[in-house]
């Protein structure tokens, strides 16, 4: 559903908005760099799945670290000991701090460097809206949602015509379950800037997660015209046509997505997906497809499972992880795309068995579930 380029100098840090996708755009894998003393914890891998995601890169604000003291021109004798005042240390913001705020892959470093710019009471208001901005995405991808909206708030109380700052509070309020607020702040980034691509793919999740399929391809349909490169609104769409039973204009989007990401799992999976639930050869077939895929590690079973390397019940053990919510988060892709090849098999009652274990199972905020639940609504189905 996911660049930038970003700037930092001494005295400001530009940081370029826009969509992706959450999503947002498709995380490019990261490489660990090896220690050469002790080795560090096992970070989580990139998140690349197809999710409804919040646009959250850093707003184009400025933020001005502390500047040198200067050097003092006169010298004044010095009082004794006993007659100085304590001196008054006022926190300031440094150029590191500036850095670490505009950041975006390490958020324990962001929150930390924009913490100590809110504070410098020497920041102008602009700046320090931005390091409220950007601290709230912080918190919003740690999964603190509670904290990357109150941050939002502050930011837009100091911005009120902050359109991402607005798009990203309302995508916090969706992670809560808030819709009325969520949608309440997407309609009124889009009242603010009518061409905002980012409030429409996040005002379509809300739709699409509340069932009402025809505003949510409205929604993406004019976030793909505003952001003809967002991967996740081609999917998203193309998914919710294919549970509404127009499976050539899913294919269209699939087709559409996958060349924009060749080496995206998740877009290849769709596009054999749709190439099969229209009557056509599937990409993956024989294994043809996985040549430029992005093979290690998940989603590698799912892919495997559509080339016929390997069956469902495979899949579901490959989904066992010792991280609880990897654990989760396979074990909701398993069986929801073993439904969708149960489906292609022509095997109904698996497919449904499935679709719902999916619908109820998967985290909030998945396009599985979501899906999962319109295939269910579609074949006349309960969840």
């Amino acid at each position: 559903m996911r660049r930038l380029v970003l700037l930092c100098s001494v005295f400001a840090f530009i940081c370029a908005f826009d969509a992706a996708e959450a999503q947002t755009q498709s995380a490019a894998p990261v490489k660990r760099a090896a220690s050469k003393k002790t080795a560090a914890p096992a970070t989580p891998p990139p998140d690349t799945r197809p999710r409804y995601k919040r646009d959250d890169m850093p707003a184009p604000v400025v933020a001005t670290p502390a500047k040198p003291a200067a050097t003092a021109k006169k010298r004044m004798a010095r009082k004794p000991a006993s007659e100085q005042a304590p001196a008054a240390q006022e926190a300031r913001a440094t150029a590191r701090d500036v850095t670490a705020c505009a950041q975006t892959s390490d958020h324990d470093a962001a929150i930390a460097g924009c913490t100590r710019i809110v504070e410098d009471g020497k920041q102008k208001p602009r700046g320090r809206g931005v390091a409220y901005y950007n601290r709230g995405n912080a918190h919003a991808a740690k999964g603190d949602q509670a904290g990357a909206i109150a941050d939002y708030d502050e930011a837009i109380k100091l911005e009120p015509r902050n359109a991402p700052a607005l798009t990203n509070r309302g995508t916090a309020h969706s992670e809560q379950g808030d819709t009325d607020a969520a949608l309440a702040d997407f309609n009124a980034a889009l009242k603010l800037n009518p061409r905002f691509a980012s409030a429409y793919f996040n005002r379509a999740n809300v739709y699409a997660a509340k069932g009402e399929g025809d505003r949510a391809i409205a929604d993406y349909t004019a976030s793909i015209k505003y952001n003809s490169r967002n991967v996740n609104a081609y999917i998203a769409r193309g998914a919710l046509y294919l549970a509404g039973g127009a499976p050539a204009k899913a294919r269209d989007d699939m087709r559409r997505a996958a060349q924009l990401e060749r080496k995206n799992a998740y877009a290849v999976l769709w596009q054999d997906i749709a190439e099969r639930r229209a009557r056509h050869k599937g990409v993956l077939d024989g294994g043809k497809g996985l040549k430029n895929v992005e093979m290690n590690g998940w989603p590698a079973p799912l892919l495997h499972m559509f080339s016929g390397e390997l069956k469902a019940d495979g899949v579901l053990v490959a989904a066992d992880n010792s991280n609880p919510a990897l654990k989760e988060a396979h074990t909701c892709e398993a069986n929801f795309y073993s439904g969708q090849y149960a489906l292609i098999q022509s095997n109904r009652d698996e497919a449904v068995k499935l679709f719902q274990a999916a619908a109820k199972e998967c985290p909030r905020g998945f396009i599985e579930g979501i899906v999962a639940a319109a295939e269910l609504k579609g074949m006349g189905e309960k969840l």
